[in-house]
């Protein structure tokens, strides 16, 4: 069955395993979907605002991170143009216009971060031009700088570690067994919170990579039975909630059905008495 590549939300998936892989620094970051710049239809993928800009985080991804993190990302199979680079610039340059009220803000203070799958060969080639250099720190973390007014980072999930990025490396259409290997390793260390974050990450990888998650529970049913007792006290919650709604419903329609049976008496009684009046009115033209 050919999978319909609509309904595989990337961005949400993007969210959450940005939460996960920086997960060891959760009390020290805020996170903004789709932040929309004031008063324009502009929109920012994800905004990551550290609570204190000191603060160190743990995982290579952030690394850099300052006060103002403006990330944005490219589902897979989407292209990270010259004109994406540019416009994520403007709109960090907008963003930092909003707060242009507090004097202590710098350009230091604010970052941008590209995430792609794959290795933006053409983009890198079109900055090297420009006489933008480009450095990589780790493996699939690449510094932009020279030329450009923020600190600037271009992550390639289909290289970095998956020590490092493993929720990151989830978000693809060419899943392994070792993503799958991944998420039943580290979920059930996860909080409540979090493993709702994996859920939503193992509900795209699914949809993603059908074949391969078809084949390793042919292969292994035991992978299967993990992955739902991973997720068991999730599904116990939403089988709690359905019987609270059917419950909900029950009692709903029990209450119109008493409603209706009150009606029904309450008609029955003012034909009733109708009839009694009518033949009171014909009683009372006989004996005139």
């Amino acid at each position: 069955m050919r999978e319909k590549k609509s309904r595989i939300n990337w961005h949400n998936g993007f969210v959450s395993a940005m939460k996960l892989d920086l997960a060891d620094n959760e009390k020290d970051l805020q996170y903004s979907k789709e932040y929309y710049l004031t008063g324009k239809h502009q929109r920012i993928d994800l905004l990551i605002i550290k609570n204190e800009k000191s603060a160190i985080i743990h995982n290579p991804i952030g690394a850099v991170f300052s006060k103002y993190n403006i990330c944005e990302y490219k589902s897979p199979g989407d292209s990270l143009t010259y004109g994406d680079f540019f416009k994520t610039l403007a709109y960090t340059g907008l963003y930092l216009d909003e707060r242009e009220i507090h004097s202590d803000h710098k350009i230091s203070d604010y970052t941008m971060t590209f995430v792609r799958e794959g290795h933006p060969y053409k983009l890198f080639g079109r900055l090297l031009n420009d006489g933008i250099i480009i450095t990589k720190t780790v493996s699939g973390i690449y510094s932009l700088k020279n030329k450009l007014p923020f600190t600037t980072q271009v992550i390639v999930t289909s290289e970095v570690s998956g020590t490092d990025c493993p929720w990151l490396k989830c978000l693809t259409r060419r899943g392994t067994r070792q993503n799958l290997d991944n998420i039943v390793t580290i979920t059930p260390a996860l909080s409540k919170s979090n493993k709702t974050e994996a859920d939503t990450i193992m509900d795209i990888f699914t949809s993603a990579n059908q074949k391969l998650v078809k084949h390793e529970k042919e292969v292994d049913p035991n992978m299967c039975k993990a992955v739902n007792e991973l997720f068991a006290d999730e599904l116990k919650e939403m089988e709690q909630r359905m019987k609270l709604i059917i419950a909900d419903k029950d009692s709903l329609i029990a209450d119109q059905n008493s409603l209706i049976a009150d009606q029904s008496a309450i008609i029955a009684k003012l034909q009733a008495q109708l009839e009694q009046y009518a033949k009171n009115a014909n009683n009372l033209q006989g004996t005139q």
